[in-house]
């Protein structure tokens, strides 16, 4: 092979190099758009409009209140589960990034309390917190058409949060989250604009239930006096074969706690145990627990139980049939 031949051969393989690294800039490429949110300017992409129209399942609810950007409590019917963003890190409570998580939170306050929101899922649809692992989507108004956007590619592409998958399995919008990430790092925007990079928040792992095991939900709610906090347990137990589910709770008024069954607990009877206690004397507190939005039991504080409830269930059935 002559020096000309072999010039040519490296050409070319340096060419085809640089043209996949092209090729792969421009596949992350985002079209932005800018949205106002209750006064503030914030950045969206024009790809990410729509995506929504390929989830097959999204539950309508109302924000009803907001701890921080990532966690939240929407209504859904007579639910009031608490939510945490799917794939949201917020950066930590210390400087400099103390006014990101701020920012963060005013913008989820501005962009959803009150209001309607939809929630999507992957196939995990809770945390070992029992909060729902949800994509949280709140409508907008675009150049004259209602449209859906994601509050959690919304923090994530302004740079008010890091993006970090839930499991190794990739979810429905995986590859969305990673594009907004590499905008918000490659224009260095909000906590990807300082020099050390921001110790994010750690969060309960996902339930080690899929999301279609969840036909078999026995859910704990517990309304009453609007931010109550509260604790307790819920247990429940059979003889054969012998199996005993305990799991402390703990929250603030109204909330719903999960706990997924197998199709073991078909047409097998079980005794269910549950125990809330308010941590604030005179205030009004019920618990219902259901299987499916079927209803178990109900009870509420009395004047013999002013600031606890128990709800105890012996031989209880239930059947999918």
């Amino acid at each position: 092979m002559n020096s000309t031949v072999a010039f040519h051969l490296r050409f070319a393989k340096a060419f085809l190099i640089v043209f996949f690294l092209l090729l792969g800039t421009f596949a992350l490429a985002l079209t932005p758009i800018f949205l106002d949110i209750s006064g503030e300017e914030v950045v969206y992409a024009r790809e990410f409009i729509g995506l929504e129209a390929s989830l097959r399942e999204m539950e309508e609810g109302k924000v009803e209140r907001i701890d921080d950007a990532a966690h939240m409590d929407v209504a859904l019917g007579k639910f009031y589960p608490r939510v945490r963003l799917n794939g949201v890190r917020l950066p930590r409570e210390e400087s400099p990034f103390i006014p990101y998580l701020e920012r963060a939170t005013t913008l989820m306050e501005n962009a959803l309390l009150y209001s309607d929101a939809f929630l999507s899922y992957d196939a995990f649809r809770y945390d070992s917190d029992s909060n729902y692992l949800s994509y949280l989507w709140f409508p907008y108004e675009l150049e004259g058409t209602e449209v859906l956007i994601s509050a959690n590619l919304l923090l994530v592409m302004n740079g008010l949060c890091d993006y970090v998958p839930e499991t190794s399995v990739k979810g429905k919008l995986h590859e969305y989250m990673e594009q907004a990430k590499h905008y918000a790092k490659s224009n260095r925007i909000g906590i990807w604009s300082e020099d050390e990079n921001p110790e994010t928040s750690i969060e309960a792992s996902v339930h080690s239930s899929e999301k279609k095991t969840s036909n078999r939900t026995l859910s704990i709610t517990v309304t009453g006096d609007f931010d109550t906090p509260y604790s307790g347990y819920i247990d429940i137990q059979r003889s054969y074969p012998n199996t005993k589910i305990r799991q402390e709770i703990r929250g603030t008024i109204p909330h719903v706690h999960v706990i997924e069954l197998d199709e073991t607990w078909d047409r097998t009877c079980f005794n269910l145990t549950v125990r809330v206690y308010a941590k604030s004397k005179g205030k009004d507190m019920t618990v219902t627990a259901r299987i499916n939005n079927k209803l178990l039991a109900s009870s509420s504080t009395g004047p013999y139980s002013p600031d606890w409830v128990l709800l105890f269930l012996l031989s209880a059935q239930y059947s999918l049939d």
